[in-house]
């Protein structure tokens, strides 16, 4: 069984973490049209249509196009993914 590392020693896993081990892989690069971290204006396009930073959290979680559920980070909480899709897209 894994344990996360995390500096809590288990809690939450920080915005940073979770982007660099399960998002920066498609969203550093916008590999196969994924909105690019730091691209505010994509991620905000997307939030129009899809029901705002709540609609972009509720496609993380069942996954979208070529995104898998959770974007591989199946052991995330939503207010871990809502961190991290907060910290990529600069969207409140």
């Amino acid at each position: 069984m894994e344990v996360a590392a995390s500096a809590g020693g288990g809690g939450a896993k920080t915005p940073d973490e979770i982007i660099a081990k399960h998002c920066n892989a498609c969203h550093g690069s916008g590999l196969l049209g994924a909105p690019k971290v730091g691209d505010t204006a994509a991620w905000k396009e997307r939030a129009d249509h899809q029901g705002g930073l709540d609609g972009i959290l509720a496609k993380a979680i069942t996954g979208i196009n070529a995104m898998p559920p959770k974007g591989t980070c199946a052991d995330c909480s939503d207010a871990d993914l809502k961190g991290a899709i907060q910290k990529m897209s600069g969207l409140k």
